[in-house]
């Protein structure tokens, strides 16, 4: 009798136990979701934000390119905490050979945009430099011009990139600083592509949305 007592005793405690446990976690749950889906009220321009818009964390949203281009992919985090990427391809994919030998889908055109996020705007504008730099390093640049798109001012290199372990022939890439992040956009191309790198890349550059409620606070003092 005292055996099965005991066993009573258990599962009421169990059952009392678990049931603030499950409580706890939706809670929690509740708290966290938030965090990871709210969204800006309204784009910095103006324009109410659009659900449909691809968003990069919770600062920037994207419309769809037009020119052919379709969403390949959206990571969410690539490299830690506050960074994400996303990329766009236009045209037929063939297979190709890389450099380490592995067979990958080439496309005519693709769009790679990174937001890189930074411990504040001063990191961001070095960030910024160095990815700038090291570009320069690997392509043959043949124009450098200051562009604003949508609000946003930006860095912009025209450039040939084609070579033994690079199947794009020409591209355009363009170096932006949003509060605590580094935005790089950049379309690189096949030499078959008829479109025009530069004017591509800046057509979805305006379609690029901010909004400075989400940014990362300064630190008083700074």
């Amino acid at each position: 009798m005292i055996r099965k007592l005991r066993h009573l005793w258990l599962f009421i405690m169990q059952k009392w136990l678990i049931i603030p446990i499950i409580v706890l976690i939706f809670a929690a749950v509740a708290l966290v979701i938030p965090l990871f889906s709210r969204v800006p009220t309204a784009a910095d321009d103006g324009t109410a934000w659009n659900p449909e818009w691809e968003m990069m964390g919770t600062v920037m949203g994207v419309e769809a390119p037009g020119n052919g281009f379709t969403l390949l992919n959206n990571d969410t985090a690539l490299a830690g905490n506050d960074t994400f990427y996303a990329s766009w391809v236009a045209g037929e994919a063939r297979d190709y050979t890389n450099a380490d030998g592995k067979h990958v889908d080439l496309y005519p055109a693709q769009i790679y945009l990174l937001l890189y996020g930074c411990g504040d705007r001063e990191q961001a504008e070095e960030a910024r430099a160095e990815w700038m730099a090291r570009e320069e390093n690997t392509y043959r640049v043949e124009e450098k011009r200051s562009e604003t798109h949508n609000g946003q001012d930006f860095q912009v290199l025209i450039y040939a990139c084609g070579s033994e372990t690079n199947p794009y022939e020409r591209g355009a890439s363009a170096f932006g600083v949003f509060g605590n992040y580094v935005v790089i956009a950049e379309l690189t191309c096949t030499e078959d592509y008829e479109g025009d790198a530069a004017a591509q890349l800046g057509e979805f550059l305006d379609g690029c949305h901010y909004g400075s409620e989400n940014l990362k606070k300064p630190a008083e003092g700074q």
